[in-house]
């Protein structure tokens, strides 16, 4: 049936202001919807090997968002709760010791990097004496605890906002993995692309999303068990804390893990642990390097068929980009440009 011209033209411009406005009411929201999305993706065999044992859809869709609630809520909460003692604990301990004996007598048989200290508090225009590296190190324990400290106060005072977006992000993991087939339908007609061409894509970022979830993750669970397992023999306490927060830190690439145990070989030093703090340092970097350096690029770069080189550079490019989430969103943005470079030299190209 023939529409009058200015129909159509009226028809697309309420169109479009519609796409802005709903835009506009999830855009508060990108980040919960998307990572909803990644999850799903990820989770969507696990729940459907579950669903043939139970034989109800729902039910395994619920399964699987506590199994997220327990692997990603749960150690949050514990992280904040557990460092607010540490940072209490942390400036204690640190000023219990600069009146130690201990310290009198590490100071002393440090003989042998005397010229180099005393140039570094030269340049520093600091006056080399004990008092003033006692004065130095309750400094920086100071600053240490306060940066903890005004961490977990920001994490507090935007609890609502963490609860509230974390709900959203259950509710659409729930939604996705029970009415997945009907939503993905209802975008894909939305598209002009080629049913097949989609399907590509949706493939492309469900394959993406689960290596550098699970990739990830199952490399963040290594070092972190095997970095504290050094925690344990080096005499450092709250390891399951440390575990914890090195399993989290482990998913941002180069630093990672060094976060925790580089302060913590320190602190070793300090205390006159010398011996246990250098073993500590080399044991926890050749963890770090062999799980960043070895399983992650094989890992993630043989399943999505993309180099390791560009799958580390989207992971830094992603970080710069967006945040901790760019982790999630570098390596999909390229593999999903990829996979259009790929469409564009199959069907699009003049040549």
């Amino acid at each position: 049936m023939y529409e009058p011209k200015h129909s159509i033209i009226v028809f697309f411009i309420g169109y479009l202001v519609l796409f802005f406005l709903i835009g506009l009411m999830a855009w508060p929201f990108f980040s919960s919807i998307i990572f909803a999305a990644i999850l799903a993706g990820t989770f969507t065999p696990v729940k459907n090997k579950i669903q043939q044992k139970i034989g109800s859809n729902k039910w395994s869709a619920v399964i699987i968002c506590l199994i997220i609630i327990l692997a990603m809520f749960l150690p949050s909460v514990f992280i904040i709760i557990k460092l607010s003692e540490e940072a209490i604990s942390l400036y204690q301990s640190i000023t219990d010791y600069l009146v130690d004996e201990k310290l009198n007598t590490l100071l002393a048989n440090m003989t042998f990097m005397d010229g180099f200290i005393q140039d570094v508090f030269h340049m520093a225009n600091v006056e080399f004496t004990l008092e003033s590296i006692k004065s130095l190190l309750l400094e920086t324990s100071k600053s240490a605890s306060t940066a903890i400290f005004n961490i977990i106060n920001s994490s507090i005072s935007n609890v609502f906002s963490f609860f509230f977006h974390f709900l959203v992000m259950i509710i659409v993991i729930y939604t996705l993995l029970t009415e997945g087939s009907e939503i993905k339908t209802f975008f894909l007609n939305l598209s002009p692309l080629p049913d097949d061409e989609e399907e590509l894509v949706i493939d492309k970022f469900n394959q993406i999303n689960y290596v550098t979830l699970v990739g990830n993750g199952i490399g963040g669970v290594i070092q972190g068990f095997f970095a504290g397992i050094g925690f344990g023999f080096a005499g450092i306490q709250s390891i399951a804390l440390w575990t914890t927060s090195m399993i989290i830190l482990a998913f941002i690439p180069l630093v990672g893990i060094s976060i925790i145990y580089i302060p913590a070989c320190i602190y070793l030093f300090i205390i006159g642990k010398t011996t246990a703090g250098v073993i500590l340092f080399i044991y926890c970097t050749l963890v770090a390097q062999i799980v960043e350096n070895g399983f992650k690029p094989k890992f993630v770069g043989n399943r999505a068929k993309i180099s390791s080189a560009l799958v580390f550079l989207s992971i830094i490019g992603g970080l710069s980009a967006f945040g901790i989430a760019g982790i999630f969103y570098g390596p999909l943005i390229i593999s999903i440009f990829l996979t259009f470079v790929e469409l564009y030299h199959k069907r699009y190209s003049l040549n």
